[in-house]
């Protein structure tokens, strides 16, 4: 495996790590007392995801991973329904197919 297909995977792994902060700090307003937890949870997430995307950035385009990051988008829809019980709506399973589409022609393209 190339060291530029090992980026790609490592800004979607950043990917995940953003998606669960973003989780993180929707329960932090969700849960009365656990506030500063899940608020410590997310951004300590929001940190290792800057530092492997930063070293990911080493060896591809940021024009190119920042469009795969936003699979980020992808990961909250399906976290928030599968744990918030958020409604995901055909319409947002569209965008996300979309979405999911456009990556993976950057991620061929890299």
């Amino acid at each position: 495996m190339s060291a530029i297909s090992v980026a790609v995977l490592v800004v979607v792994l950043c990917a995940v790590f953003e998606g669960a902060a973003q989780l993180s700090f929707k329960k932090s307003a969700l849960v009365a007392g656990g506030v500063p937890r899940w608020i410590a949870v997310g951004v300590a997430l929001f940190t290792v995801q800057a530092l492997l995307y930063t070293g990911a950035l080493h060896y591809v385009e940021v024009s190119i991973a920042l469009p795969i990051g936003s699979v980020s988008y992808v990961v909250v829809a399906v976290l928030s329904q599968a744990y918030l019980k958020e409604p995901v709506t055909r319409t947002r399973w569209i965008g996300i197919a979309l979405i999911m589409v456009g990556v993976g022609l950057l991620a061929a393209d890299a």
